[in-house]
């Protein structure tokens, strides 16, 4: 009968507008994002600076020379000043007719300020030609003094080597911890929503003649949970095919080892948090009641999104992460990421999917037995004191 159940679930659900609207929306998104991407030019030519530099008495070479250092990163243009007076250049410097001015000696010219990447090139050419000189000087030939300008060929290493899929692994981390995080607020509201309504309209009356409030709990939970599983999966194959598609990003044969991981966290993520909706959904009996039950759901899982946007760039491996993991109401949301950042042990991983299960199951048992009192309640919503006795195998008074 769960599957009965689950099966009314998925086709009352999934011919709603909202889910058909829903996943249209998010597949447009997904596919979208990369076709635009790849349609944004990778190098974008950014416009040079231009610079303007005054002659005064200089030689030819000189400009040559400025030209070359100052090449990609400054439009260098250059006006000759060599008739001007004293007067006239400074006069040419304060109209911003030019931004330096360089004369025999050799002398810089500044209007008011230091200009520090015009000089730095400047300087690396007055400081050549110099060298130059006092090479002749010293009775070097034309080929000692080129070996002696020539740079030095300098090597570089990295002690850590920065991973090419680090950038990747992120993004997916990121995609999990959002998967994680949001499926069980949409498809958890929308299993309150379904209990509500039902007991409203009376017909949970008719469905408990012919199943068990277990059963009913059970099947409604698996087939909103299953419908969640539909979306995402819908929405993930538009991605990954906009990806391979477009060749927007080359995603690492490392990303699929830990994408078990994030399938089975969102599945029990999505099954506890069903539960603990619909157990929250049997606790009122109208829709205007629902935020003030669900306002205590939200603290955990606003908690594990919040701790893992930290853990994704940051510490993964810290005490408040690792305490959260092994909670089963955040793991679902922190696992995942721990497992991309490469930041957990086996035996934790173990460890946290058995706890995750396990409270799955008790959630699953101590909604059953409120179940039983709570689906024909109707009028002021049931306490939180109630709730907990209920719990234990008492009875609404």
């Amino acid at each position: 009968m769960v599957k009965e159940v689950a099966w009314r679930e998925i086709r009352t659900r999934a011919r709603t507008k909202s889910f058909k609207w829903i996943t249209g929306i998010l597949v447009a998104a997904a596919v979208a994002g990369p076709v635009i991407a790849t349609l944004v030019p990778d190098n974008v030519t950014e416009e040079l600076r231009e610079v303007t530099i005054g002659l005064v008495g200089v030689d030819q070479g000189v400009e040559d020379q400025i030209l070359a250092f100052t090449k990609g990163g400054l439009d260098v243009t250059f006006q000759d000043l060599s008739g001007l007076s004293s007067a006239g250049v400074e006069q040419a410097l304060s109209d911003d007719d030019v931004d330096l001015v360089l004369e025999p000696g050799p002398t810089l010219v500044w209007d008011r300020a230091k200009d520090y990447e015009v000089a730095a090139a400047v300087y690396a050419v007055l400081q050549q030609q110099e060298l130059l000189v006092k090479g002749r000087a010293l009775g070097l030939d034309q080929g000692d003094i080129t070996e002696l300008l020539t740079p030095a060929a300098v090597e570089e290493r990295f002690a850590n080597e920065a991973d090419a899929s680090e950038g990747v692994t992120i993004f997916v981390s990121f995609l999990g911890l959002m998967a994680a995080f949001m499926l069980p607020q949409i498809f958890g509201q929308l299993t309150l929503m379904s209990v509500v309504e039902e007991k409203s309209t009376r017909v949970i009356e008719v469905l408990l003649n012919h199943l068990r409030p277990r059963t009913l709990l059970m099947g409604k939970v698996l087939g909103v949970g299953a419908l969640a599983v539909l979306q995402l999966v819908v929405v993930v194959s538009g991605l990954t095919a906009a990806l391979m598609l477009t060749d927007f990003v080359e995603i690492p044969p490392s990303v699929w080892r830990f994408v078990p991981v994030i399938l089975v966290s969102i599945l029990g993520g999505l099954a506890i948090y069903n539960t603990l909706f619909a157990l929250l959904g049997s606790l009122i009996s109208r829709q205007e009641d629902a935020s003030q039950v669900m306002m205590p759901v939200f603290i955990p899982l606003m908690a594990g999104f919040f701790v893992g946007q930290v853990a994704i760039t940051g510490n993964a491996e810290s005490v408040l992460v690792r305490a959260l993991t092994l909670f089963p109401l955040t793991a679902p949301m922190l696992l995942p990421l721990r497992v991309a950042r490469d930041a957990i042990a086996p035996w934790e991983v173990a460890l946290t999917l058995t706890l995750l299960a396990f409270g799955v199951w008790l959630l699953v048992r101590i909604a059953g037995r409120v179940y039983e009192f709570t689906l024909l309640h109707t009028g002021s919503r049931i306490g939180w004191g109630q709730l907990v006795r209920l719990s234990r195998g008492a009875t609404l008074d």
